[in-house]
């Protein structure tokens, strides 16, 4: 395999080992099997990272980014705020299942330990927050339907996102579902 620069290798490393923690699980979440996904030797794994510690932060790095790259989304009206949101995460998802897989299982919060995990938990009460903000400010507008629970609504959204990161956990076919259609399914649903 050619040399890549460091950035890039610690890159693919990173993905390598999200997706060795994703689809092997912990008790497979060795040097040896990262090495394997990269296409590289353990010894190569070891001249970009100095421990497999640092290879767990560089992951959890790299799902932050792809998590919260253009967060949270910009536009006045609170519907197409969460809209935007909502169609944000769905493409992660569709384009990075072990994202869903890793947050949904624990795993990568295990991977990382003590801080890491709080880490974690802290992206997931990020995104909830910002479910429950939007909803609630459609809510003060008067945007949403009588009667419609924000916080049922908030499960509702985040749901359907953790649902199709999962599609082939669940027996669905993630391909078949379009992001913005969905979106549309869910916000008439919701609106007024």
């Amino acid at each position: 395999m050619k040399r890549e620069k460091t950035q890039v290798r610690q890159r693919q490393i990173a993905e390598a080992a999200l997706k060795v923690m994703s689809q092997q699980g912990l008790r497979r979440f060795t040097a040896a099997a990262i090495a394997r996904e990269v296409g590289i030797s353990d010894g190569a794994l070891f001249r970009h990272f100095p421990d497999k510690p640092a290879i767990v932060a560089a992951a959890l790095d790299r799902v932050e980014d792809l998590m919260f790259r253009g967060f949270p989304p910009q536009h006045p009206h609170p519907i197409e705020r969460l809209g935007l949101f909502f169609q944000q995460r769905l493409a992660l998802v569709s384009t990075n299942p072990a994202i869903v897989n890793l947050i949904t299982s624990d795993q990568l919060a295990l991977a990382a330990g003590g801080q890491g995990a709080q880490r974690v938990a802290g992206w997931k009460a990020r995104s909830a927050a910002f479910i429950l903000e939007c909803l609630m400010d459609a809510q003060a507008a008067g945007l949403l339907r009588e009667g419609v629970d924000v916080y049922a609504l908030r499960l509702i959204v985040h749901g359907s996102i953790l649902s199709l990161g999962m599609a082939d956990k669940i027996g669905l076919e993630a391909g078949r579902f379009d992001p913005s259609a969905l979106w549309d399914n869910l916000r008439r649903l919701m609106e007024r």
